[in-house]
Order: C-alpha cells, then structure tokens, then sequence
C-alpha cells in the first residue's frame, strides 16, 4: 500500500523563486479553503512559536541556576562534572561541619583552630600565601590535605614528598601493605589520563616519616606526612570522578575523620596572593639617604644652571620681515638638504616670471612661448634658452652658481 504524498515544503524554504511561487499559489483560491491561507504556515506557525518560547525559558532558567553557584575546578557548590557538590553534600550528610574559605588568611586560621583544610589549588598560591599555611600547620593541630600541588608547594608545606612522575593513560590502583590507614579503606582508585581535571595525575615519592600509597611505576597516588595527606589527582574529588571505583571512600573517611573541614578555593582576591615586591626593598639601607641627596644637588644645579627669564616683552603682531632675510632664510633651508634641484626650479620661476612681464607675456604660462618671445632680443638659439628656463637637472652646487649667474645674464640682456 503506497503512502499518500505529504504537502510539499521547498517552496517555504527554497530560493526567491520558489517563494515567489509559493506566494503566486497562496494568493489563489482552492477549493474548500478560504483565499489567501497557506497550509504551511498554519501548521508550522504554532510550532515555531513555542520553539522560541522554550528557548527564551531554558536560557533564562539557566542563567537564574547558574546564579546560585559559582562553576569552576573543584568548587564546592558547582553541580558540574567539574564541581565537588556530591561530596560536599555526603559530607554535610555525614555530621561533617564543612566551611568555605577563600583567602589564605582565614584558612590559616582554621589550621590554627584544628580544622582540616583542603587546598583544591596549591599550584596557585604564592610563595607568601604558602609560607602562611606552613607556618599555621607547625603552629597549630590542624590537618592540610593538598590537591596535586606542584614542587613549590611540597617544598613548602610537605619536604619528606616530592614529586616522581605522571600517569598518562586511565589506570586502576590498588593498595599496598606498605599503605597503612593511609588507604582510607578504599580496595581500588580509578584515575583518567590525559584526560583529567588537570591533565594526567601527579606521582609522589616519600621519604624520611613520610609514606606513599596506591603505587604506579614512579611512586604512589597518594602520600601522607605528619597530619598532611597528598592527592595526586582532582579528579578524585569531582562529580564525574567521585564515583568511580572506592574513590568515594578514600576522599569521605580523609576529609570527614575530624568531622571539621574547610574547603579552601584560593581566590584572584586574595590580599596574600600576590608577591609584588617594591624595588626599595632590594636596595641597601644606605641607599635612601644617597638617592634624596643625591634628587637634592640634582634641583639645586638646576636652579643655579638655569637661563634667567627678563620681563615679558610685548612685541607689535604683525611682524615685518625683511625681503632679504626671507630669501637668505630660504636659502639656507635648501643649502641643509641639498635641495639643488628645487633651488634651480626657484631661481628659473623667478627669472622667467620677470621676463615674461617685460615682454608683455603676463598671462604666457608655457615654456615654449617664452622661448619663442625671448628668440628676437637675444644672441642665444631656442635649444640654449631651453635648456637655461627648462627643467634641466642641475649635479653639483658649482652648476647652480653657473645657472643663477646665465639667469643674471639673460634679464641684463633683456634690459638693454
């Protein structure tokens, strides 16, 4: 059984020949439908207004969601794959009292109180912001739990740790008996490659009372020191990650033992986290005193090198200049820039601007007509006056001497 056709659409969405065709055939009456009606806006009008009506609505509920948290790694209230609200929300489940600080500041504090605080971003602090929190650490009881930190970081906070490698592809790792309670119970870590939060996990290698846990080739995912636990991966942490074998179990029983937790996102305003230093602060004690003596005889050889200002003198506007000093001005202008050439077209304008008026040719522009009034009253050819009025290129400073003095000779003949 053949399927009836359906109304045909190319002449809603063609080419402007095809809407004028569909215009042609809505604009006559068929039978049984009123004159003037399309079948394709009837039944696609509807339809593309509640198209724009629920995108109009999802960006907007989407903006108005999006208000309610701040997106980003590791932040606690984003429901993102990148958040940690799974875990923030277990937690607060748990009994854990869980507290968002975002200043150095106040997570020191926190230390000092016996708090534990989870750094989500150690590779970003500075070194004043990293002294603050080694410093709270030896001062007080509270634990530090750091998030794939970097050299600097380990260097400050955890010595016994450093780094030893990577791992670059999606690995399973499991525990070992060297791991202690270090494991947090949790049989199995699953962490991505290449692909994670911060690209691939970082590998830590412990020395000294420190240990390392969940070994790969080049050391262990996780290390821990005197109330300091290391996570070599974010994604440990986040809402896609979380789940993921016992990772659940390791970062629930390391952030909730103390049933206090501070989750600390450093901040772009942090007061602590920039270490600008003033330039005064590498020079020498002496050094301020020779600088202001030395700004001191700087002003006074100033004063006492400087031109004396007379009154203001009022001079009458405007200024007559001599003839003369204008021509020796313009003179020496041309002389500075080896301008021979448009010396020699001046000198020649001049010269035939003079001879054409006493010839009676005020109004004779061209070359040729001068020439040819010139010929009669002078013993030199056509070719010769030419080439003495014409643009002819002058080499050398002894040519245009040679060419002012022909000018000189050529009006005093025209005058006698």
């Amino acid at each position: 059984m053949s399927t009836p056709p359906l109304p045909s659409a190319p002449a809603a969405t063609g080419g402007p020949e095809a809407a004028s065709t569909a215009g042609a055939a809505a604009s006559s009456p068929s039978p049984g439908r009123a004159a003037g009606s399309s079948p394709q806006t009837e039944q696609r009008r509807p339809w593309l207004t509640v198209l724009v009506v629920l995108a109009v609505l999802g960006a907007v509920l989407a903006s108005v969601a999006r208000g309610y948290y701040r997106d980003g790694p590791l932040e606690p209230d984003a429901p993102t794959g990148q958040g940690s609200k799974a875990v923030v929300q277990v937690l607060e489940g748990l009994g854990v009292d869980v507290e968002v600080d975002r200043h150095t500041a106040d997570a020191a504090a926190d230390l000092r109180a016996g708090r534990t605080v989870l750094v989500t971003d150690p590779r970003g602090l500075s070194s004043t912001q990293l002294a603050a929190l080694a410093e709270a650490h030896e001062q007080g009881p509270g634990r530090l739990v750091l998030v794939q930190p970097d050299d600097e970081a380990l260097y400050a906070l955890a010595p016994d740790i450093t780094r030893s490698g990577s791992l670059s592809t999606a690995s399973d790792l499991s525990p070992g008996p060297e791991c202690g309670d270090l494991s947090q119970g949790a049989r199995t870590l699953h962490v991505p490659g290449e692909d994670g939060l911060r690209g691939s996990s970082s590998l830590y290698r412990a020395s000294g009372e420190a240990r390392s846990c969940f070994a790969a080739e080049k050391g262990g995912l996780v290390a821990g020191a005197d109330r300091l636990v290391v996570l070599g991966s974010a994604d440990l942490l986040t809402n896609d990650g979380v789940a993921n074998g016992d990772n659940s179990a390791l970062v629930l029983n390391t952030l909730g033992v103390d049933g206090e937790l501070t989750w600390y996102v450093p901040s772009a305003g942090d007061p602590l986290g920039s270490d600008g230093q003033d330039l005064l602060t590498y020079l020498p004690d002496w050094a301020g005193p020779l600088l202001l003596w030395l700004l001191l005889t700087a002003v006074i050889a100033v004063i006492a090198v400087a031109r004396r200002f007379g009154p203001v003198v009022v001079e009458p506007l405007p200024v007559t200049v001599r003839p003369q000093e204008i021509v020796l001005g313009r003179a020496r202008l041309l002389q500075q820039a080896d301008a021979r050439d448009a010396a020699a077209t001046s000198l020649r304008s001049a010269t035939a601007t003079r001879l054409a008026d006493r010839l009676g040719l005020r109004r004779e522009s061209a070359l040729d007509g001068l020439v040819m009034a010139l010929a009669p009253h002078v013993d030199r050819s056509p070719e010769q006056l030419r080439t003495l009025l014409g643009p002819t290129p002058v080499p050398d400073d002894q040519s245009l001497v040679r060419l002012a003095q022909d000018l000189d000779v050529l009006e005093k003949e025209i005058d006698r």
